[in-house]
């Protein structure tokens, strides 16, 4: 009776653990693994295949690189790491059920769960890791069951696995040895299998790295192989740690033979601290933000992104996602200054980052008509995009290089997405596409004379460009300018002036002259309150708001 009683506290609580995990993924991390589809793009290309089936890990690469293409839909991001990770969870107690008797659910088998959680979170982490660490403990399970019934094959099946790993799956061959000598050790079994497998996954690497597909051991060894570029690989390597140190944990702890014991202690610590990383991570960074507007941007939810950005004094450069949401709804100079707005910044260095931004750049410089800065920013994006393919950016330098006359550019751009999945129909009808208009030829708008006159041109040549006409007037407010506002005020002479425009003539110029300008009487007395300390209806939308609190550049001068 008891015995039943176990089994079944054990399957709900896997559901329970199941739906936790999903939702969490859910919450915190899909639009993370909405970007993995662009970044790893998988190509219906027999010699993209063939090129990459026989390298090292290779395998590995196309069956991630297959699955994120779906992750389009963030909802089936989630499922397929979701079951990734209960694979992983369900292996780690598997494993230490090998070495204690338990048939609950361990919760040391969380800990390298919770520590993959961290791995997604690292900017320069592709999602091939994830796959490897699945497919690496689940070969250590199929190992175990294998030489239980062939023992005396043990060494050449030890090899065989490994061997194996290493050319499909890549430096996930490691974990699997050191795990097999933890297992063998904890068991007081013979290690010789396990040691001369590590010995031929060490000679696999140094011929990987001296035939050049690595550039050192590091490299051909370790976790770095799963990520985009050269960088750090702290989490994912103690996402391996995890394993052994969570069966030497498991196998003290019955040691001990203690309900509660500092075992237990230390367990919940790891995992509570592992998550709660990984949460405040999420939610202190702005690249998560931008990935979830990327989302909305590319599936044109302009009022959702609106809605996500609710009001705050948080720096918004006037080149974002929020603005272009604001201006494609006709609400940017009304609601701009909501925001702490700021010119545009330099870039960063730093290249992951630098890839989103240039992602936003690109669609922001697109939709206002900027078409030169959308080209070099698409370019730019699709060149550090560790695949090589840049389907949103792609498709925009199909319509761009349209304007510009360049067709035969804009059908290599066509030809790349016709390998893929969900993009091809899309690349055919932007190439069929006869609606793009002609750049006028004796400019390209390529910030030869700065952000403003740019925008200048660009709403003079398309009276019709709603977006380039408000980001012009927003960079005339932004830059504070006198003479610029005065130029502006001189072009649009009996014109009705927005609202913001006219708060920046009350600041800048006299009365008299903001009544020659045509300034409304209701902003020139709502200005002359301010002055005298009094409040006026809806301040904080106005641009008197945002000199006065928001912008610290502004206060300074």
């Amino acid at each position: 009776m008891e015995t039943n009683t176990t089994v079944n506290f054990s399957k709900k609580a896997a559901i329970v653990i199941t739906c936790i995990i999903g939702l969490t993924i859910c919450f915190l991390q899909r639009f993370k693994l909405y970007t993995f589809e662009s970044d790893h793009l998988f190509l219906f290309d027999a010699n993209w295949i063939t090129d990459h089936i026989f390298k090292v890990g290779g395998v590995n690469l196309i069956i991630s690189s297959f699955l994120t293409q779906f992750f389009r839909f963030p909802i089936i991001g989630v499922l397929v790491t979701t079951i990734i990770y209960v694979i992983v969870i369900l292996c780690a107690n598997k494993l230490i059920s090998s070495i204690i008797e338990t048939k609950t659910i361990n919760p040391l088998s969380f800990v390298p769960a919770g520590f993959m959680v961290l791995c997604i979170e690292d900017p320069s982490y592709g999602y091939r890791g994830h796959v490897a660490m699945a497919v690496g403990m689940a070969a250590v399970i199929v190992y175990q069951r294998v030489i239980q019934r062939k023992e005396k094959y043990e060494i050449a099946i030890a090899l065989a696995f490994s061997v194996a790993l290493y050319a499909l799956f890549g430096a996930v061959a490691l974990l699997f040895d050191a795990t097999i000598l933890t297992i063998a050790l904890l068991n007081k079994r013979k290690v010789t299998a396990a040691l001369i497998a590590i010995a031929v996954t060490l000679l696999c690497s140094f011929a990987a790295t001296t035939s050049e597909q690595f550039i050192s051991m590091t490299e051909a060894t370790l976790p770095i192989q799963y990520y985009n570029w050269p960088t750090s690989f702290c989490t994912m390597f103690f996402a391996w740690l995890a394993v052994p140190v969570m069966l030497l944990l498991a196998k003290a702890k019955n040691v001990i033979k203690t309900k509660r014991n500092i075992i237990d202690a230390v367990t919940l610590t790891i995992i509570v601290v592992a998550f709660g990383l990984g949460f405040n991570k999420l939610h202190n960074t702005k690249i998560t933000k931008m990935q979830h507007e990327c989302y909305l941007a590319e599936n044109n939810r302009w009022e959702d992104i609106a809605k996500l950005n609710k009001r705050s004094n948080s720096t918004t450069n006037i080149v974002s996602y929020i603005n272009l949401a604001l201006a494609m709804q006709g609400q940017l100079l009304d609601r701009m200054f909501e925001f702490n707005q700021q010119l545009p910044s330099q870039r960063t260095n730093s290249r992951t980052v630098r890839n989103e931004i240039l992602r936003m750049e690109s669609l922001v410089y697109f939709k206002s008509g900027n078409m030169a800065e959308a080209r070099q920013a698409a370019f730019n994006s699709a060149l550090i995009t560790p695949g090589g393919v840049e389907p949103h950016d792609f498709l925009r330098l199909i319509a761009i290089n349209k304007s510009f006359g360049a067709s035969d550019v804009s059908q290599k751009y066509a030809d790349a997405l016709s390998k893929t999945l969900f993009y091809k129909q899309k690349a055919a009808n932007a190439i069929a596409d006869t609606n793009i208009t002609r750049l006028p030829a004796n400019s390209n708008f390529c910030e030869i004379e700065g952000f403003a006159h740019d925008y200048c041109e660009i709403a003079e040549a398309n009276k019709q460009n709603i977006v380039a006409q408000q980001y012009y007037i927003a960079y005339v407010l932004l830059s504070a300018d006198k003479n610029r506002l005065l130029s502006y005020l001189n072009d649009h002479k009996g014109v009705q002036l927005h609202r913001r425009v006219e708060e920046a003539c009350a600041i800048m110029f006299s009365t008299d002259e903001c009544r020659e300008f045509g300034i409304s009487e209701n902003v020139i007395n709502d200005f002359e309150r301010l002055k005298k300390g009094q409040e006026i209806n809806g301040f904080h939308k106005t641009y008197w708001y945002y000199i006065a609190y928001l912008n610290k550049t502004m206060k300074q001068k």
